[in-house]
């Protein structure tokens, strides 16, 4: 009887261990991003806005400097930003972790993007996250952190220019 009992509660403390590591698995909601100049956001998955967006639409940039439609696709983003920073960010991700910082700093003066750029932190997560499996991969949100409208590959500057107006045209 007394064993019975004692593999009983053996059982029950199991579950309820068990249901609790399971539960702190899936109830990470939040995924820090380091930028180039070491500043830290956080990214909440939960309502996929970012703690530094300040209320505004944005588009995030995933790619890697390897890659050679990334580069033209900075560019192009680089434009975007210039016609649109007034009123949306834009913020760029580089997925490679194994790159080095310097080769980074290359990339960003090279296709002349003056957003932010992250390159350490939760990455991997986020890219898991969207099952990110080509690059560039974008994404934009209105204000709310609501996803708009997704990019998988390179696309056209004016694709994503008419997309950005509307959305802007929205919050009026």
């Amino acid at each position: 009887m007394k064993m019975k009992k004692i593999l009983f509660l053996t059982l029950i403390v199991f579950l309820f261990v068990s249901c609790s590591d399971d539960k702190s698995a899936k109830k990470k909601e939040s995924y820090s991003l380091i930028s180039l100049d070491s500043k830290k956001i956080i990214f909440d998955r939960r309502e996929d806005i970012l703690s530094t967006n300040y209320n505004k639409p944005y588009l995030l940039v995933f790619l890697s400097t390897w890659c050679d439609y990334c580069l033209g696709q900075a560019q192009h983003l680089a434009n975007l930003n210039e016609e649109f920073s007034d009123n949306i960010n834009i913020y760029g991700i580089f997925v490679d972790k194994d790159e080095n910082i310097d080769e980074l700093k290359k990339f960003v003066a090279d296709s002349n993007t003056k957003f932010t750029w992250f390159y350490k932190g939760d990455i991997a997560h986020l890219v898991d996250f969207y099952h990110i499996k080509t690059f560039p991969f974008l994404l934009l949100y209105d204000k709310n952190g609501n996803l708009i409208m997704s990019y998988d590959g390179i696309t056209p500057e004016e694709m994503i220019a008419f997309d950005i107006k509307k959305i802007l045209q929205e919050v009026k």
